[in-house]
């Protein structure tokens, strides 16, 4: 399906983080009732989640980004972005409401996990004769023919990295054609 695959990653070094608000995090861990973005539908039960921006002291020069980082693996995207992501994202994706200072803002739940890891191009990074858990590959190969969604995804047995495939309509298309930023997009081998 695709000529070019991407890495995609939260450019935190240049744009704000999002987190729970404190008092969202105290319903949580009291309730009991932690949010688990597993790649499993939560549409159904999901209600809006408070969240705001993580503001270090002393760090500065850090803008307010598109599409933002929410912990270290999740997206999010305000409701006017995710009118233009939205045909790139349906397939592959569900988009769980947030509220930020009482705008409207999506968790981007990447729903598809493909079978895309090409083990035998692959090589992975052994420590003490076991898969290292920080870094489990000094080489990944995807398998393009599997690769067949035109949004963000996972690969089963890779971790939790988000990939997008470069094509038409895509959402490396629309984030490209759109100037959204917040992301970096690093492009990974195919077979």
């Amino acid at each position: 399906m695709s000529k070019r695959v991407f890495a995609v990653t939260a450019d935190v070094n240049n744009y704000l983080i999002l987190q729970e608000t404190e008092l969202e995090m105290s319903v949580q861990l009291t309730t009991g009732d932690l949010y688990i973005l597993d790649g499993t539908p939560k549409i159904k039960d999901w209600e809006a989640v408070h969240v705001d921006w993580l503001i270090v002291p002393g760090e500065t020069g850090l803008t307010v980004p598109d599409i933002a980082a929410w912990g270290a693996t999740i997206f999010a995207i305000p409701e006017k972005v995710s009118r233009i992501l939205e045909p790139s994202l349906k397939d592959s994706c569900e988009l769980l409401p947030l509220t930020l200072d009482g705008e409207a803002w999506h968790v981007v739940h990447i729903l598809s996990c493909l079978e895309a890891l090409d083990e035998e191009r692959s090589t992975r990074n052994m420590r003490n004769g076991k898969p290292s858990r920080t870094r489990r590959f000094n080489k990944l190969v995807l398998n393009s023919d599997a690769i067949t969604t035109r949004g963000l995804f996972r690969v089963k047995g890779v971790g939790l990295t988000t990939y997008c495939a470069d094509v038409e309509g895509g959402f490396y298309e629309l984030v490209k054609q759109n100037n959204l930023k917040g992301l970096k997009f690093r492009e990974v081998e195919l077979s």
